[in-house]
């Protein structure tokens, strides 16, 4: 079951939004629980319905609320803002999914609307929603010797590959009926896997007595192929998780359960080798410029030590001050501050070695993996190779 939190949905200000007979055509299929709960759902001619009261109803959470319900309800207040809203609308003008004309229409109206006229679809656009709310991935590349062309998978594949994840989810006591729905945006095709998480147990009063609700918690991962890059980026809660995701990727759209190896990307040594030459993006149109605003250096010890640099501006300051970096440097984490050529505002990029980056935009990815590739941060396997116990030259010294 999905973890509905009802405050904003069931509040009667937001009920009084939705027009009556829609309210009454949602909530009909319930009847018998709200019933057991004084509130009719007879409707006749778009009656008032008594809000008050229903939203009492609907924020007990210890009430025996049909699961149905609450999944409907979870689907329903997640896609009830003015984003969703747009969402859905642009969505359905795309998809030819026929919706009412109704300029009075409110973000819950018009959720509830598209839920009742075609709930798959609502589904389908929520899980959507996850893939813009992603910032940071980890990157892994796909084999070298894979030739193919990618093709989308369909009903058939897409049905195996959950079976096959139900059964690793359900063993780490995650449960079973997980979905893949996939979105095809270019030169990316974007997974989004809904999932079941461990079962909750959380205090709670019921007629004023102590009890405990249990529940299992939704979860939505993200998983992007970059067909240009034969390239797998995984926004996943747990290592277990991403490592099971390269396998069934692999599998069942690859054909190879070790298609994604798990191979390092980046590296974060032409900041020591190279210095402030490394921030050079003068041959990346769409950038202005790269400045180095925040450096991780892990020194180790039997406490992990880990030292933290900050500055507006680091190798300006490393300048001033007469301080250099030396080749030996363990690197754990830098980030940059990127002026894109379209935006008025600067936004950050983080690069954690050797799988990790965030964004402040999805989109960014496109023209810092350029730079990246250029300057040196993403490794090529001939790279890879040559780093074992190669010492380059230190251009730097000190720190």
């Amino acid at each position: 079951m999905a973890t509905f939190n009802p405050r904003r949905f069931a509040q009667p200000d937001t009920l009084k939004t939705i027009k009556p007979e829609r309210l009454v055509a949602f909530l009909t299929p319930y009847a018998d629980f709200l019933a057991r709960h004084e509130i009719s759902m007879s409707g006749n001619g778009g009656a008032p319905v008594d809000y008050e009261r229903l939203a009492t109803v609907l924020m007990n959470r210890e009430l025996d609320a049909p699961q149905e319900l609450l999944e409907a309800l979870y689907l329903v207040h997640e896609m009830a803002t003015e984003d969703g809203m747009d969402r859905l609308l642009e969505a359905a003008k795309e998809q030819n999914v026929i919706l009412e004309q109704d300029p009075e229409s409110s973000p819950a109206d018009v959720a509830i609307q598209v839920f009742l006229t075609n709930r798959e679809f609502l589904e389908r656009q929520h899980a959507n929603t996850f893939i813009f709310k992603a910032r940071s991935f980890l990157y892994y590349c796909g084999h070298d010797d894979w030739q193919g062309e990618f093709a989308l998978p369909g009903e058939k594949t897409l049905k195996a590959m959950e079976k096959d994840m139900d059964d690793w989810f359900e063993e780490k006591r995650r449960g079973r009926g997980s979905r893949v729905f996939v979105f095809e945006q270019g030169r990316k095709v974007n997974l989004v896997i809904r999932h079941g998480m461990p079962f909750k147990r959380e205090g709670s009063i019921q007629d004023g007595k102590s009890g405990s609700v249990y529940y299992r918690p939704e979860c939505h991962d993200v998983l992007v192929y970059d067909k240009n890059l034969n390239e797998l980026c995984i926004k996943a809660g747990s290592k277990g998780e991403r490592e099971m995701y390269l396998l069934q990727v692999g599998r069942h759209l690859f054909g190879n359960d070790v298609h994604f190896p798990g191979d390092e990307k980046y590296t974060l040594k032409p900041l020591l080798t190279d210095g402030a030459d490394s921030l050079a993006c003068d041959d990346v149109e769409g950038i202005n410029w790269i400045v180095l605003r925040e450096l991780a250096i892990h020194r180790g010890g039997k406490h992990s030590e880990t030292e933290v640099r900050k500055a507006k501006d680091l190798f300006g300051a490393f300048e001033e001050r007469n301080h250099t970096l030396h080749l030996k440097l363990r690197l754990s984490m830098a980030k940059f501050e990127v002026k894109f050529s379209e935006s008025r505002k600067t936004r950050t990029v983080t690069i954690r070695p050797s799988n990790q980056a965030m964004y402040s935009r999805d989109d960014d990815s496109l023209l810092v993996e350029q730079w990246m590739t250029r300057r040196g941060f993403i490794l090529s396997n001939q790279q890879e190779e040559e780093m074992g116990d190669a010492e380059p030259e230190a251009i730097v010294v000190g720190l």
